[in-house]
C-alpha cells in the first residue's frame, strides 16, 4: 500500500517558500523601508526643538547647635525633598523672574544629591543657553531669601560654579533615528509579504500539486542552478539544461525520463502523436520541458518534430543545434522548407527566423489552413511532434494548437500562479484530443532537496526510499522501471515489438484524430 504521508505538506517547506518570497522581494523592501526611514528622519528633524542645560554643585549644611558643627551626608539627604519642594516652588520662579525683570521663569528646574555625599546639583534647562545660564545665576541668588522661612539655618556654599551650556543637552541623533525606523519599516513589510505569501493560492509543494490541481502529476523537476560555478556565472555563461548534458543533475533526467514514461503509458492508453506543451503564464519553463521530452522520444529511435510557436533559437540553443550556412542560405517558401534536421539525429526542429510562423501578412484563417496542411504531413512522416506552444494567459493560440494537438502537457512552475487559475487552463486543455495527459512541476524549491541534498519526492536516488525513490513505484524495479512493463526489455522498451532497434518497429497511435475532428 502507498504510503501518502510522504506527500503531506510540511511546515519546514511552506517556511522554505516564504522565505525565498521575501528574499525575492529584497528591493522593494528595502526601498520601501528606506522611504520609511526618510520620512521619519524628516519628522523628527522638523519637530525637534534643541534643550540646553546650566549645572551648577553646592555643598548643603545646617547647624543643629550653636557650637557650629554641621550635618553629615545622611541628614543632607533628609533634607532633599524639602529642598525639592523649595526649587520647584511658584514662589522661587515668580522671584527670580523679578530679578532678572522677565515676564516668567522660561525653563526647568531639577535638583539631584550625589549619593552618600552633602553635595547637591542643580539643573535649569531652557530652550536658549543664555538663558538657561541666567535663570541658574538668578535662582542661586535669590533662593537663601525664599527658603530661610522654611528651612532655617541652611548653609549652600558654592562648590562647581555654573557652567555656560555650549551644546544641547538632548542632541539629535539622526543615526538612531534612521535605524530605528528602517528596522520597524523593515520587519513590517517582511511581515506582509510573509503572511500574503502564506495566503496565496498558489502550488508551493508535490502535496498542492498531486491534492488540488485537477489533473496527474507527471513529475517534479527540482531547480536547477544555471550556471556550472562560481566562474560561468561571473562570466554569464549558463548551462544546457539538456538531459545527458554533463552540467546538469542526475535527478533532473531521471525525473525526465519518468515523465517520457508516463507519456508512452498515456499514448498506448489513449493514442496520439501530436502533443502540445504549454503553461498558463510565460517563463515557467514550457520550453525546457518540451525540449528535453523531445530529445528523450529521438533517444529512443523516433523521428521527432519540435515546433516552436515562437521563435525557435532558444530550442536550438538548448539542443546544442547551430544550422549550418548551406540550409541558410537555401530559398525557403513553404513550412516544411524551414525544418532543419540535426546530422546524424532523428531530432527536427520548424527554425524561422520570425516571431510566429503564422506572421505572413495573410488573414488567420488562411494562416491556420497553412499550419494545418503542414501539420498533417508531419504526422506522415514523424513519430512523434511536440509543439511549443504560446502560454494560456491573455492568448487564444493555446487553444488554437489544443485544437491542432492529439494530447497536451502542462507546466506548472512553483509558487507562481494561482490554482483556480491553473485549473480553468487544466479544463480547456482537457476538451480538446484526447485531453490533458498531466502536468509537471518546474523549477521547485524543496528543503529536503537543500537539507538532504537529494531529490525529494522525485524519481531518482535522493529520495531515501521514498514513494518514487530507488525502490518506489517507479523506481528502477518498479511498475515502470528499467524491466518493468515499460522498460528497456518491455512491451515498448528498446527490444520490444515497439522499441527502436533494428527490426522493431517506431511507435504509432493506435487512434488518431486529426484537427478537424478534434475541434468538432
Amino acid at each position: 500500500m502507498e504510503n501518502n504521508n510522504t506527500n503531506k505538506p510540511k511546515i519546514i517547506d511552506v517556511a522554505y517558500i516564504i522565505l525565498r518570497d521575501v528574499l525575492k522581494n529584497w528591493l522593494p523592501i528595502f526601498c520601501i523601508a528606506s522611504s520609511a526611514a526618510l520620512i521619519a528622519f524628516i519628522f523628527v528633524s522638523v519637530s525637534y526643538t534643541p534643550k540646553y542645560t546650566s549645572r551648577c554643585t553646592l555643598v548643603v549644611s545646617a547647624k543643629v547647635n550653636n557650637s557650629g558643627v554641621f550635618t553629615d551626608a545622611s541628614e543632607t539627604e533628609k533634607l532633599t525633598d524639602t529642598i525639592k519642594a523649595v526649587m520647584g516652588s511658584k514662589i522661587l520662579r515668580t522671584k527670580t523672574a523679578e530679578y532678572l525683570g522677565t515676564g516668567g521663569f522660561d525653563g526647568k528646574i531639577k535638583v539631584s544629591v550625589i549619593p552618600n555625599t552633602n553635595l547637591l546639583e542643580i539643573y535649569v534647562t531652557s530652550s536658549n543657553p543664555n538663558t538657561a545660564f541666567k535663570l541658574l545665576n538668578a535662582l542661586l541668588n535669590v533662593y537663601p531669601e525664599v527658603s530661610q522661612d522654611v528651612l532655617g539655618e541652611i548653609i549652600m556654599e558654592v562648590f562647581e560654579e555654573p557652567n555656560f551650556p555650549s551644546s544641547p543637552s538632548n542632541p539629535f541623533v539622526y543615526t538612531k533615528t534612521i535605524n530605528i525606523s528602517f528596522l520597524i519599516a523593515a520587519a513590517a513589510v517582511i511581515l506582509i509579504v510573509g503572511i500574503y505569501s502564506y495566503l496565496i493560492n498558489t502550488v508551493k509543494n508535490e502535496w498542492d500539486a498531486t491534492e488540488k490541481l485537477d489533473t496527474k502529476l507527471l513529475g517534479v523537476l527540482y531547480h536547477e542552478s544555471r550556471y556550472r560555478n562560481l566562474k560561468a556565472r561571473l562570466l554569464r555563461q549558463e548551462k544546457r539544461l539538456l538531459m545527458g548534458a554533463p552540467a546538469v543533475s542526475f535527478g533532473f533526467a531521471e525525473t525526465m525520463k519518468k515523465i517520457r514514461t508516463n507519456l508512452i503509458y498515456f499514448q498506448e492508453k489513449h493514442g496520439g502523436k501530436v502533443m502540445l506543451v504549454t503553461s498558463y503564464d510565460k517563463k515557467e519553463g514550457k520550453t525546457i520541458v518540451a525540449t528535453n521530452i523531445a530529445y528523450s522520444y529521438a533517444l529512443r529511435n523516433q523521428k521527432v518534430l519540435i515546433i516552436s510557436e515562437t521563435q525557435s533559437s532558444a530550442t536550438l540553443a538548448l539542443l546544442g543545434i547551430t544550422p549550418d550556412e548551406e540550409w541558410l542560405a537555401k530559398e525557403k517558401s513553404e513550412l516544411a522548407d524551414y525544418v532543419y534536421t540535426k546530422p546524424d539525429s532523428n531530432l527536427s526542429v520548424l527554425h524561422t527566423e520570425k516571431r510566429s510562423f503564422f506572421d505572413d501578412g495573410n488573414s488567420d484563417s488562411i494562416r491556420l489552413d497553412h499550419f494545418t496542411d503542414f501539420l498533417e504531413n508531419c504526422r506522415e512522416e514523424y513519430d512523434f511532434i511536440v509543439i511549443d506552444g504560446l502560454c494560456a494567459k491573455n492568448s487564444a493560440n493555446a487553444e488554437v494548437f489544443a485544437a491542432m494537438s492529439d494530447f497536451s502537457l502542462l507546466v506548472v512552475q512553483q509558487n507562481r500562479t494561482r490554482i483556480p487559475l491553473i485549473n480553468d487552463t487544466i479544463d480547456m486543455l482537457n476538451s480538446y484530443g484526447y485531453g490533458l495527459a498531466g502536468c509537471v512541476f518546474d523549477n521547485v524549491y524543496s528543503s529536503s532537496t537543500v537539507i538532504n541534498v537529494g531529490y525529494g519526492y522525485g524519481y531518482g536516488y535522493g529520495g531515501n526510499y521514498r514513494t518514487y525513490g530507488r525502490y518506489g513505484k517507479y523506481g528502477r524495479y518498479g511498475k515502470y522501471g528499467g524491466y518493468g512493463k515499460y522498460g528497456s526489455y518491455g512491451k515498448y522498451g528498446s527490444y520490444g515489438n515497439y522499441g527502436g532497434q533494428p527490426g522493431g518497429t517506431h511507435y504509432r497511435s493506435k487512434k488518431h484524430k486529426s484537427s478537424k475532428e478534434a475541434t468538432e
